[in-house]
C-alpha cells in the first residue's frame, strides 16, 4: 500500500499514516519530499484500482456519500471502473461444484462466455433442464477472505488517520469506513441480493409496466445467485427504442413514476438506476436489474423525505430546514439562522434556472452536504436517495434533454401529499401515539409507587443544578470582592478625615470622637479584609 501511494504522488500521506517505514530509505525520503499532486481527486481512482477489488468497491460505495465528501472527489469515485479480465470457465465451474455439491453440467447448461466480469463476481448465461433461461452470478474465489483482511486494514488506517490528520477528523473517515466496510461485506453474500430481488418483484406485482427477475432459490447460495433471464433493450439505446415503437419521453416518465413509488410509497428502492441496470422489453415494460444496492426508508423517513422534496420543489427554505433537522442526528447546537441563510442561497442558485433545467438530484445532494457542514449527521439511506436521484436525473435527461424529475414528477404531487397527510398517515400517527400513551400508562403505576415509597421514607429530595452555575458564582464573587475593596477604601478615607478634623469634633462634642471613629473605621476595614481572605482561601 505504501508503494502504491508513493507511485501516485501520495508519499506524504503514507508517511503520515506510518506506512513509509515499510519502504526502502531512498523511497521513504523521496516520498516525504514529494508534494501532494494538485489533481489529487483525479488520482484517487488510480490508487484504489491498484490496491484491488476491495478498495474499488469501497470507492464506489463512498461515492454515494455526497453529503460527506467533496463534490470533485465524489465525481472521481463515480468514474471507478469495475471491469476485469474474466475468469476461465473452469474456475467458475469449480465454484459451482463446491457450492452445489454436484457437477454443474448435471444441474444446468452454462454458457462458457461471460456476460459480464467484475472484481467481485462474474455473470454467465445458462439454461435449466426445464427449459428456463437463467443468469448465473458467481462470486470470485477467495474474494471473501481478501475482503475481510482488507476491511480490517482500512478500518485501522482510518482510526490512525483521524488521530493524526485534521482533514480525516473533519470528514469522519473512521465513521465512514465503519459504515462502508460492513455494507461491502454484506454485498458479498449473494443471497442478500436474491432477497432484495424477490422483495422488489413482490412489490412490483401491482405495476404491470415493470418486470423483475425471479430468483431460483434451489440453486442460490452465498457464492452463487441464479435468476431467470429477462431480455430487453438498454433504455438509452435510442435506435432500439425506435425499433420497438417507444417514445423516449414516455419511457422517462414511466421510469420516474416507478422510482417515485418505490421511494415514497413502498420505502424500498433501486439505489443505482444507471443505464446498464434499466432495460425495456418488446412490450415496453421496464426491466430493473441488479438489486445489489438498495435503499430502505421507514414510514417516518418517507414523511421527512417528502417534506424535504416538497420544500425544495416549492422553494420553501423554512420547510427544507425543518425537514433537515427532522431527518438527521444533530450533534450539539445548530445555528438555525445560518443554516436557513445557506439553504436560501442554494434556493436562489437553483431557482434562477427554468423549471425544466432544475436538477433535483444535484440540489438534494447539495442540501444534504450543507446539512453535514452544519453538524447534522445524515443517515446513509438519505444519501442513497440523493445518489439514486442524481443517477435518475442524468438518465432522464439522456432520454429527453428537456425533461426533469420535478416536471415529470408533478402529476405525483397529489399522491405524495396523500401519503404524507392523508387518512392512512393520520391513522399511523394516531396508532403510534396511542401505543406510546399505552406504554406510559402501563409504566405509570409502578413509577408512582416508587415515588410514594421514597416520600414516606423521607428519601425524596430536590436537587437544583442550574446551567453555568460556576460562572454565576464567579461573577458574584468578583462583585463582592470589589464591594469589599470599596468599603475598605471608604473606611480609610472617612477615618483619615476624622483624624484630620478631630480637634474640631472634640471641641464640638466634648469627647475624643475623632480617635474613636478612626479606630472604628480601621476595625471595619480589618474585618472586611479578613472576610475576603477567608473567602479566597475557601
Amino acid at each position: 500500500m505504501a508503494l502504491v501511494l508513493l507511485r501516485h504522488g501520495f508519499g506524504q500521506l503514507g508517511a503520515s499514516l506510518g506506512l513509509s517505514r515499510w519502504l526502502p530509505i531512498v523511497r521513504r525520503w523521496c516520498g516525504r519530499r514529494a508534494r501532494t499532486p494538485v489533481d489529487w481527486t483525479e488520482r484517487i481512482p488510480w490508487v484504489l484500482a491498484d490496491l484491488g477489488s476491495t478498495f474499488i468497491k469501497l470507492g464506489q460505495l463512498a461515492s454515494t456519500r455526497t453529503d460527506l465528501l467533496p463534490p470533485r472527489l465524489v465525481a472521481a469515485l463515480e468514474r471507478l471502473q469495475d471491469h476485469v479480465a474474466p475468469l476461465p470457465v473452469a474456475q467458475v465451474e469449480s465454484v459451482l461444484r463446491q457450492a452445489w455439491g454436484a457437477d454443474p453440467a448435471s444441474v444446468l447448461w452454462l454458457d462458457p462466455t461471460a456476460l459480464a466480469s467484475a472484481s467481485i463476481a462474474q455473470v454467465h448465461g445458462g439454461q435449466l433442464p426445464d427449459g428456463r433461461w437463467v443468469v448465473v452470478k458467481v462470486r470470485r474465489p477467495g474474494i471473501l477472505a481478501t475482503a475481510q483482511v482488507d476491511g480490517d486494514i482500512v478500518t485501522r488506517l482510518a482510526a490512525v488517520a483521524e488521530a493524526r490528520l485534521p482533514w480525516a477528523r473533519q470528514y469522519d473517515v473512521s465513521g465512514l469506513m465503519g459504515e462502508l466496510v460492513p455494507a461491502f461485506l454484506a454485498e458479498l453474500d449473494l443471497t442478500a441480493e436474491g432477497h432484495h430481488t424477490e422483495e422488489a418483484a413482490r412489490l412490483a406485482r401491482a405495476d404491470p409496466g415493470v418486470r423483475i427477475a425471479d430468483v431460483v432459490w434451489e440453486l442460490t447460495r452465498p457464492e452463487v445467485l441464479v435468476m431467470t433471464r429477462l431480455d430487453g433493450a438498454k433504455v438509452t439505446d435510442g435506435s432500439d427504442l425506435v425499433a420497438l415503437g417507444l417514445d423516449p419521453h414516455d419511457v422517462a416518465t414511466r421510469l420516474v413514476h416507478t422510482l417515485y413509488r418505490q421511494i415514497f410509497v413502498d420505502g424500498f428502492f433501486h439505489a443505482d438506476p444507471h443505464p446498464g441496470n434499466v432495460h425495456v422489453d418488446s412490450d415496453g415494460r421496464l426491466i430493473l436489474l441488479d438489486w445489489g444496492m438498495v435503499g430502505r426508508l421507514s414510514p417516518v423517513m418517507r414523511e421527512h423525505s417528502i417534506d424535504l422534496l416538497l420544500g425544495m420543489a416549492r422553494g420553501n427554505s423554512s420547510l427544507v430546514v425543518r425537514a433537515l433537522l427532522q431527518l438527521g442526528a444533530v450533534a450539539g447546537e445548530v445555528d438555525r439562522a445560518g443554516l436557513t441563510a445557506d439553504v436560501e442561497r442554494l434556493r436562489r442558485r437553483y431557482y434562477e434556472s427554468a423549471l425544466a433545467q432544475f436538477a433535483l438530484g444535484q440540489a438534494l445532494s447539495d442540501v444534504l452536504a450543507l446539512a453535514a457542514r452544519h453538524r447534522i449527521r445524515i443517515p446513509r439511506e438519505y444519501a442513497l436517495l440523493a445518489k439514486a436521484a442524481v443517477t435518475l436525473d442524468g438518465l432522464v435527461r439522456r432520454l429527453d434533454p428537456d425533461a426533469s424529475l420535478v416536471e415529470l414528477g408533478r402529476p405525483l404531487v397529489g399522491e405524495l401529499l396523500r401519503t404524507r397527510f392523508g387518512p392512512a398517515a393520520a391513522a399511523r400517527h394516531l396508532e403510534d401515539s396511542g401505543l406510546e400513551w399505552l406504554a406510559l400508562w402501563d409504566r405509570l403505576p409502578a413509577r408512582l409507587d416508587r415515588v410514594l415509597d421514597r416520600v414516606e421514607g423521607g428519601l425524596l429530595r430536590v436537587e437544583l443544578e442550574p446551567q453555568n452555575f460556576a460562572r454565576v458564582l464567579n461573577h458574584w464573587e468578583r462583585l463582592v470582592d470589589r464591594l469589599a475593596r470599596a468599603m475598605v477604601a471608604s473606611a480609610l478615607v472617612v477615618g483619615t478625615a476624622l483624624v484630620v478634623h478631630r480637634r474640631t469634633l472634640d471641641h464640638m462634642l466634648g469627647a475624643p470622637i475623632g480617635e474613636y471613629a478612626f479606630l472604628g473605621a480601621a476595625a471595619l476595614a480589618l474585618v472586611v479584609m479578613a472576610a475576603g481572605l477567608g473567602r479566597s482561601r475557601g
